[in-house]
């Protein structure tokens, strides 16, 4: 359970940056994630969340060890910011974009991600655009994935797939409601008490790295 842990707080540190990277629609959706240990997916462990989209914002909450945390991206700022609340402790630690070439918060990030265009199919009743991506890890290995963008939602991805040597990744989003939030959510409550960030914050290997611009869809005719 201590790796699935580690996973799952390397996964959402790239799931946040890459979700806030671009403007989203306003929405609130349920978040599956399941981590499945070598190639052929077994002994899956399953962790629910509840996102909170707004433009170039993200709000995820979840239970982790029994305690509820919080996990802010804040894509709109310049650098972009991510905060990790802990309601329980009224605490938060932060983590702001800066020049590391291995970051991917950084503008000044040297790794890379190719992503192409697949097709066009619906995920869950949302016109969807597939893309396939490519990209390699701090070891240089090879990695892939898939990602599924919502048309209708600002291209919001709403599943996505990922694949290593010893574990694969879904993420999915179900129950989406749009409607509009509140920037509160956004924003670090009053109160809480700032924690010093661990010098390097925890990664997954197998998680790829803010992406370069797709290569665009062909028009619908």
């Amino acid at each position: 359970m201590m790796r699935i842990g580690s996973t799952l707080i390397g996964w959402t540190f790239f799931f946040l940056f890459i979700s806030a990277s671009a403007v989203r629609a306003d929405f609130i959706a349920d978040q599956y994630v399941t981590i499945s240990q070598g190639e052929l997916g077994e002994n899956p462990q399953i962790i629910e969340a509840k996102v909170y989209s707004k433009e170039r914002q993200l709000r995820v909450e979840m239970n982790q060890a029994g305690r509820k945390v919080i996990h802010i991206t804040r894509g709109d700022k310049r650098p972009p910011v991510f905060w990790m609340l802990m309601p329980n402790e009224k605490m938060y630690m932060e983590k702001v974009g800066g020049d590391d070439p291995v970051d991917p918060f950084s503008p000044k990030s040297d790794v890379k991600m190719e992503k192409v265009f697949i097709v066009k199919e619906p995920v869950a009743g949302h016109p969807t655009n597939k893309f396939k991506l490519t990209w390699r890890d701090k070891e240089g290995k090879k990695r892939i994935g898939f990602a599924w963008e919502a048309i209708d939602l600002n291209n919001a991805p709403i599943r996505q797939e990922f694949y290593g040597k010893d574990e694969q990744i879904l993420v999915q989003l179900v129950n989406i409601e749009v409607r509009r939030l509140d920037t509160d959510l956004f924003e670090i409550p009053s109160g809480y008490k700032k924690l010093a960030a661990p010098a390097e914050p925890p990664k997954a290997p197998t998680s790829p790295p803010a992406p370069n611009a797709p290569i665009a869809p062909p028009p619908s005719r």
